[in-house]
């Protein structure tokens, strides 16, 4: 199928699935690879969505699932928060929902979920986010960047954290979605330093073009090399943001505004 047809499929999918569920979606969106723009010729399609049940059953004793894994296969990965959980990981500022909700590919939206996106803006917590996009970058590496070979995937991940980890650290807001984004982004004099007494063969534009090449053009499970220029530059990155955020203090909400945005929402959704 082409392009048009899965979005249709996908569109389809989502209408069944409220029927299936009893449940009716706010938001759904296109996640990961094709969102930032660097998909695999054989990357699945990440959608995302986010539901409300009936009102009745947010009374019920015995709770229904926050969480929906609606389909999973070669072409398809669909699943659904519920709202109360989306909301939860936006009080701890998970900022996965915030590029969620910046999705230059949307398969669904409502007047609901833009009143969502009103009150997004007041639970931005930078440091737990810079440090959310760390933790990514680390995990990956301390698994992947073993033996000789490394699945080239494996560093466009590292690369979009820590550039997203530098957007944030920078430009006080949260990372945009979209990777062409974070690579034009300006970045701070002690990068800007970092960067600069780096060999041609360290310097960032060939690091980006060389993994968005290989991430485009290759399998998702393509194995090769391992490339010591990207990791020594991932590690300094690093070590640089997580210097520079050492003293800061995130704020901290409440759950007020949430609670009341849920109820209205929630409480008017009848079924």
């Amino acid at each position: 199928m082409n392009e048009n047809e899965i979005t249709l499929s996908i569109k389809e999918k989502l209408s069944q699935i409220e029927q299936r569920e009893n449940i009716r979606i706010l938001y759904a969106c296109e996640s990961g690879s094709r969102a930032w723009g660097f998909a695999s010729p054989d990357s699945d399609y990440d959608v995302r969505f986010i539901f409300v049940r009936p009102v009745e059953d947010y009374l019920r004793v015995q709770e229904l699932p926050d969480y929906i894994d609606a389909e999973l296969n070669e072409v398809y990965d669909i699943n659904g928060w519920d709202l109360k959980k989306f909301f939860k990981q936006l009080y701890k500022s998970n900022p996965v929902i915030f590029e969620w909700a910046d999705s230059p590919i949307v398969y669904r939206t409502s007047e609901e979920w833009e009143k969502v996106k009103t009150v997004m803006k007041d639970y931005i917590k930078l440091k737990a986010m810079i440090y959310h996009y760390i933790g990514l970058a680390e995990s990956i590496m301390k698994k992947s960047f073993v033996g000789t070979e490394i699945v080239y995937k494996n560093y466009t991940y590292v690369y979009r954290a820590v550039l997203a980890a530098s957007y944030v650290f920078n430009k006080k807001n949260p990372a945009p979605t979209e990777y062409s984004k974070l690579v034009e982004a300006e970045i701070s004099p002690e990068e800007e330093e970092f960067l600069a007494e780096l060999e041609d063969d360290f310097c960032q534009s060939d690091i980006e073009n060389d993994i968005c090449e290989k991430k485009r053009t290759q399998s998702e499970r393509t194995k090769g090399k391992r490339i010591m220029a990207h990791e020594i530059f991932f590690a300094n990155r690093i070590a640089i943001i997580k210097d520079g955020i050492a003293d800061w203090e995130d704020k901290q909400g409440d759950f007020e505004e949430l609670d009341q945005l849920f109820f209205d929402i929630a409480g008017g959704n009848n079924g």
